[in-house]
Formats: structure tokens, sequence, C-alpha cells
């Protein structure tokens, strides 16, 4: 538990200060929003705002560092690397669920002080959400994002910049082909056919065949990256 906990505090202690910048930039920007709103409140306009998005960007952009952080610094205190992504997995859970919390709890604020328009991609399956389906979906969406941020940088890890850039090549390959296709239309349809449940349960299973591959992956990894 110790280690747990010690291994925890490291890897906060890793992204500590990308968070904080993080998250001070987009608080200014959703008070600067709600400045705005209040002038153009007399001239009643309005407009919209996108708080979730951000967030599983930023997240995932910061698992796709996490190897060359803190893996080298780990194995050298003792850890296994099995050990290692076990703790990985545990701080990767506990980011997305304090993350969907801060962005529900600020949407909620924001609602509740102003008219703007949040977009959140749970409107796509409700038209009326309550907080905790919010934070659900959040949660998932962040873990999802973590977990596809972390198999980039085992990527780069152990094919070097060649390899990596050559994956991230082929995923946009496959991006330009299905835009000419037209193939997203069939998953627009299947995605608008199917629950908030369904689509949560979905994204799940993903990210944990994803952290399965990812440990995989890492257990005979170098110390140093390719």
């Amino acid at each position: 538990m110790n280690t747990v906990k010690g291994s925890l505090y490291v890897l906060f202690q890793s992204y500590k200060k990308q968070i904080i910048t993080f998250w001070c930039i987009l608080y200014s920007i959703i008070l600067f929003s709600l400045f705005i709103d209040t002038f153009f409140e007399l001239h009643t306009y309005s407009f919209s705002i996108m708080i979730s998005i951000p967030v599983y960007i930023f997240s995932g952009v910061m698992s796709a560092k996490l190897l060359n952080k803190t893996l080298s610094y780990f194995l050298r205190l003792g850890l296994c690397r099995l050990q290692f992504m076990l703790n990985v997995g545990i701080f990767l859970i506990c980011w997305s669920l304090v993350g969907a919390f801060i962005i529900g709890c600020t949407q909620k604020i924001i609602t509740s002080v102003s008219n703007i328009f949040i977009i959140h991609p749970i409107l796509l399956f409700n038209n009326s959400p309550s907080f905790f389906q919010t934070m659900a979906l959040d949660t998932v969406l962040l873990l999802f994002f973590l977990t596809a941020g972390l198999l980039l940088n085992v990527v780069f890890y152990r094919l070097g910049f060649i390899g990596g850039y050559s994956f991230v090549g082929l995923l946009g390959l496959i991006t330009i082909f299905t835009i000419i296709f037209k193939w997203y239309s069939s998953l627009f349809d299947l995605l608008s056919n199917i629950s908030t449940f369904t689509l949560l349960s979905i994204l799940l299973v993903l990210s944990v065949l994803l952290y399965s591959i990812i440990t995989m992956a890492i257990r005979n990894a170098s110390v140093n990256p390719a």
C-alpha cells in the first residue's frame, strides 16, 4: 500500500506543474467567457463554450509522455514493470475520476450563474443529462484518452521515432480513407442508435484491452527508450 501511495505521489508530482498551468488557463478562459456573456446579455446575444474536450486532449497528450518521464525512475527504485503498470493504472483511474468531477462541477456552476450553453458529448445521447451521467461519460472518455495516449507513448518508446511516426502516419491514412469513402457515416449511425450505457461499456472495454496490450508491451521494454 505504501508503494502505491508513493507511486501515486511521484506520478502526480511529475505532472503537477502542467496540470496547474492547464487548469489556470482553462479557468481564465471560462471567467473571460462569463464576463463576455454578462456584457452581451444586454444585447440578447448568447454563445457556447466547451470544457470537456480540451481536458480530454490535454490528458491524452500528458499520458503520451508518461513512460519517458517515470519508467526509468521507478525501475531504479526497484519496482518491476508489472508493479509499475499497476500503479500507473490506478493513477489514470484517479486522474479520470478527479478530472470528470472537476468538469461536472465547473459546468454546474456555469449553467447556474449564466446563460452560456455548454457543449458536451453526452448531448448526442441525452438532451437533459444528470450530473452523474455526465460524470460517468467524462470518466470513461478521460480513461480512454489517457490509455490511447499511453499506447502512443509505448509505440514511440519501443520502436523509436521512425516506428512511432510510421504508426501515426498509418493512423492518418486510415482517417483520410475514412473521410474519402465516408465510412464515418456508418459509425455515426451506430452511435446515434445506442444508449449511453452501451457506449460507456464499449469505451471501458476498449480501454481495458488497450491497457492490457500496453502492459504486455512494457514487460520486456528497456529502461531507455529506443
